[in-house]
C-alpha cells in the first residue's frame, strides 16, 4: 500500500524526507531547523488488548509516536489527537482519555495542543506529533562493519499478549512484568536523544525485530549477521513452559518500542555510556555486512536465514 502511494506521489522535494523516503517520520525544511512530523493511528480492534482501558489507550497512542521520535534522536515538542468514539461513550471514559493524554505529557514532556472528535464504530485515536531538529537518524546509513544494536531486550510484550489472550501460563512475577509491558509501553525517549549523535541508522521495533532489521538492511543496502538472540529475562522459561518458539517470541513478536539501529564499533563504548547515563541500555547483537538484504542468525557452528516476518495486529 505504501509503495503504491509512493510511486504515485513521486520523488520528495529537495530538503524533504517524505513519502518517497518511507521513514518513520517526515522532515520539512524550515529556517534554522527541520520540522519533524509523525502520525500514528491506534484502533481499538487491532491495538487495544483486553484490560487496557481508555486511559492507557490514550497514553499508548502518544507512546507510539514518541517511540519513533526516540529512534530518530529527535525531541518531540507537541501533539494533536483526532479521537473517534462509539455512540454511548460515557463522560467518565472521555475523562479517562484526558488522563491518559496528561500521563503522556508528564512522562515525555510533550504538550497536547489540540485535536478533533467524531463518531466511530470503535475507539480510534490518531495522534500527530511535531518536533524540531538539526538532523535525524534515517533508516538508510548503515555501513558494512557497523554493529547492529538494540536499546532493550525482547519477548515480554508477545508473552504478555499470549497471557491476555488466555491459555499461556506464567509465574506471578513474570505475568506482572509481561502484562505491564503490554498495557503500559514505555519508549525511552531520553536514551534515544542520547544515542542520536552516534547511530548511523535506526528505527523503532514496534513491527517486530526481524521486520525492523530487514527494513534497515534494504534501506541501507547492507545485510546483517546476528550472533545474539536478545531475549528479556524470563522469556526463555516462559517459551519452554508454554511450548513456544523463543526465537519467534523475540524476532517476530512486535509491540516492543525499542530502538533498532547501527553504530560504528569505534564509538560503541561511548554510545553505550550515553545510553546508560540516560537511564537506558544498549546491546550489540550482530554486525552489518555487504550481503545486501540478507539477515542471518548464528547458532553454534553455522548460521541460518532469519525470515522476514513482523507483528500481526490483534485483529
Amino acid at each position: 500500500m505504501i509503495d503504491a502511494i509512493a510511486r504515485t506521489i513521486g520523488k520528495d522535494p529537495g530538503g524533504y524526507l517524505g513519502v518517497e523516503g518511507r521513514d518513520d517520520v517526515a522532515k520539512v525544511p524550515a529556517k534554522g531547523k527541520a520540522v519533524v512530523f509523525k502520525v500514528d493511528m491506534l484502533v481499538e480492534g487491532t491495538d487495544v488488548p483486553r484490560g487496557m482501558g481508555f486511559r492507557r489507550a490514550a497514553r499508548k497512542a502518544v507512546a507510539m509516536c514518541v517511540s519513533d521520535f526516540a529512534a530518530k534522536g529527535v525531541r518531540p515538542d507537541s501533539f494533536m489527537a483526532s479521537v473517534g468514539l462509539k455512540r454511548g461513550v460515557t463522560q467518565e471514559e472521555v475523562e479517562q482519555l484526558g488522563r491518559g493524554f496528561r500521563d503522556a505529557q508528564d512522562e515525555w514532556g510533550v504538550k497536547m495542543v489540540g485535536g478533533d472528535t467524531n463518531e466511530a464504530e470503535e475507539l480510534v485515536i490518531d495522534c500527530a506529533m511535531i518536533g524540531f531538529a538539526d538532523r535525524i537518524v534515517a533508516r538508510r546509513g548503515a555501513r558494512p562493519g557497523d554493529l547492529l544494536v538494540v536499546s532493550g531486550l525482547f519477548g515480554l510484550p508477545p508473552a504478555g499478549l499470549r497471557i491476555v489472550a488466555g491459555g499461556a501460563v506464567a509465574s506471578d512475577r513474570f505475568r506482572r512484568k509481561a502484562m505491564r509491558s503490554v498495557l503500559e509501553p514505555s519508549p525511552n525517549l531520553a536514551a534515544g536523544l542520547a544515542l542520536g549523535g552516534y547511530l548511523t541508522s535506526a528505527m523503532d521495533s514496534s513491527d517486530g525485530l526481524a521486520r525492523s532489521i530487514y527494513t534497515l538492511a534494504r534501506d541501507s543496502r547492507v545485510g546483517f549477521e546476528l550472533d545474539v538472540l536478545p531475549a528479556a529475562e524470563g522469556v526463555g522459561s516462559f517459551a519452554k513452559r508454554n511450548r513456544l518458539s523463543l526465537e519467534r517470541l523475540v524476532m517476530v513478536g512486535g509491540e516492543e518500542y525499542v530502538i533498532v539501529g547501527t553504530v560504528s564499533p569505534k564509538v560503541f563504548p561511548v554510545a553505550l555510556k550515553a545510553a546508560v547515563d540516560a537511564g537506558g541500555e544498549l546491546h550489540a547483537i550482530g554486525r552489518a555486512d555487504g550481503e545486501v538484504g540478507r539477515v542471518r542468525l548464528s547458532d553454534g557452528g553455522g548460521s541460518r536465514p532469519v525470515r522476514d516476518e513482523g507483528w500481526t495486529h490483534l485483529g
